[in-house]
């Protein structure tokens, strides 16, 4: 009944306004015509075998406007496209995981797609596949890896991967070159798989050769090491846990040996925050450089690889005393800047002319006021800013004069993974009473200016070096240098005279000052692996 009265009284006020209308007025002229609208249209389309999204052909519903008027949905028309049918293009990705391997080119179907690539760098997902080797599956893939060697590259990985249509593989290259085990390590899941609301997932793979079998434990911080993601059998090389979904938040990830006596964490990385959303894979990698873990974790989240380092993860510097004999012995004190306090910690002590020592482990990260000093003296002859950066090292040579004040720091950055296929040798000018000078690397018994030299560089100036050069250890080599535009050498360090170097090998040559009866300059053999640690009295 209220419904029916608003009604009514709606009808009355009509007519009422009706009646009291006034006379009509004279009619307007007509407006132009509008322009006649577009038609939409819809096809579908089918898609060929070898299409980019749809490797294995399929079939697209498309909408749009006929903006032409030719009566067909043209491909610059389309303003909507759903897959009707698609065989999904598969997605690859890698990742260099070969602890002793050096830098490699990949190939994917012929064409290169990831040249210079390097340990523990890695890939996002890219589609591959092409018409010509569709198989009623998916696709057989080509890759092929390059190892890139000091002489002419090397052909190291040639397979042909069976890849299904709509899946995404990851292929790890790991494995030893010494030990002869160099391989793949593949991992396929299908691509697309939602997530839940307010989680991540992730999957972890063993990847480091050297490694024992581990169990892994995701939990709160400093939470119980118990039920481990790979379930109830040790995770082994070359395996992986299978995705796993767990709610975001704040997480501790830690790595146990549990083959080995007691069991040892063997990698913790802290507290780290893991986002909803996230779809990870956490490839577990040797531990090549600093720090105690036995592994490191990368962390490929498909657009990108990025280290996960222990949470214990050190710098390190190598000290390298160079200046000549009017500098006495020196040690090395450090400030910690981010601190009110002149600590003056210790960390090298009595070093001599042309000696070297390790520092490591430095808290990193963190930045540092070093003072170089005379021995049991505290007054600075050198004070050197020094920013420790997890997982580098430093080389850090002092050199110059203090007669002339000239002191100062050289420092160079450390390449610290040994490669089993090269030397890795630098050279530096470090020698403060000789002029700019000119360097050569010549095959051994080789004369300077013969045209095989393997590398030569010129008028290079006090201070300055040649940058880390790979050669091949199989060969034998001649090092010279001499005075800029001379042919005679200054400094000798040939094969005849016992210059030997090895598979894996990291060498600094510094060029110094003569010292006590010598009558040239010399230089001081820096090996990596044969290092001494900085010896500090309590």
């Amino acid at each position: 009944m209220k419904n029916r009265t608003h009604a009514l009284a709606a009808l009355g006020a009509v007519i009422f306004l009706a009646g009291c209308e006034g006379d009509d007025g004279l009619n307007g002229a007509d407006g132009a015509d509008g322009a006649d609208g577009l038609n939409s249209l819809v096809a579908f389309r089918e898609l060929a075998v070898g299409d980019a999204d749809c490797l294995g052909g399929g079939q697209v519903f498309e909408t749009g406007l006929d903006t032409n008027r030719n009566g067909a949905l043209d491909p610059s028309e389309v303003q909507s496209t759903e897959f009707v049918e698609c065989a999904v293009t598969p997605t690859l990705r890698a990742l260099h995981a070969s602890p002793d391997a050096p830098l490699v080119n990949i190939s994917i179907d012929g064409a290169l797609a990831l040249p210079g690539v390097d340990f523990n760098e890695g890939s996002g997902f890219v589609k591959v596949g092409q018409a010509a080797n569709v198989t009623a599956t998916g696709a057989d893939v080509n890759v092929e890896v390059e190892a890139i060697l000091p002489g002419a590259d090397a052909v190291v990985l040639d397979a042909d991967l069976p890849l299904e249509f709509g899946t995404e593989t990851t292929v790890i290259a790991s494995g030893t070159i010494e030990g002869n085990t160099f391989g793949p390590i593949l991992v396929t899941n299908p691509i697309g798989e939602p997530i839940a609301a307010g989680s991540f997932r992730a999957e972890v793979v063993h990847a480091a050769p050297n490694a024992p079998d581990v169990d892994v434990y995701v939990t709160a911080f400093n939470g119980a090491l118990a039920n481990p993601v790979n379930g109830a059998a040790p995770l082994a090389f070359g395996l992986s846990t299978g995705q796993l979904e767990v709610p975001a938040g704040d997480y501790q990830i830690r790595v146990v040996a549990p083959t080995l006596a007691g069991a040892p964490v063997v990698y913790d990385s802290g507290e780290i925050s893991l986002p909803a959303g996230a779809d990870l894979m956490i490839v577990a990698t040797e531990n090549v450089f600093l720090g105690d873990s036995a592994v490191q974790l990368m962390v490929l989240d498909g657009t990108t690889a990025t280290p996960l380092y222990d949470a214990a993860t050190p710098a390190a510097a190598l000290a390298v005393h160079a200046s000549p004999p009017d500098t006495p012995n020196v040690d090395v004190l450090a400030d910690v800047v981010s601190t009110m306090d002149v600590e003056q910690i210790k960390l090298v002590e009595n070093l001599a002319y042309t000696e070297s020592c390790l520092i490591n482990p430095i808290g990193a990260p963190e930045d540092y006021a070093l003072s170089v000093v005379a021995t049991g003296d505290t007054n600075s002859v050198l004070p050197i800013p020094y920013s420790a950066v997890v997982n580098e090292g430093t080389t850090v040579i002092v050199s110059g004069l203090i007669s002339d004040m000239s002191l100062q720091a050289i420092a160079l950055g450390v390449d610290g993974r040994s490669v089993f296929t090269e030397t890795k040798i630098r050279l530096t000018h470090g020698s403060p009473s000789t002029p700019n000078v000119d360097i050569y690397v010549l095959p051994a018994g080789g004369a300077i200016g013969d045209p095989d030299a393997y590398v030569e560089f010129f008028d290079v100036p006090f201070g300055a070096d040649t940058g880390v050069l790979k050669i091949d250890p199989d060969l034998d080599y001649d090092i010279y240098v001499t005075a800029a535009g001379s042919t005679t050498p200054a400094i000798s360090v040939t094969a005849a005279g016992g210059f030997d170097p090895q598979p894996g090998q990291i060498l600094d040559v510094i060029a110094r000052d003569a010292f006590g009866m010598e009558m040239a300059p010399q230089v001081i053999v820096i090996d990596y692996d044969a290092v001494n640690d900085c010896a500090v009295t309590p």
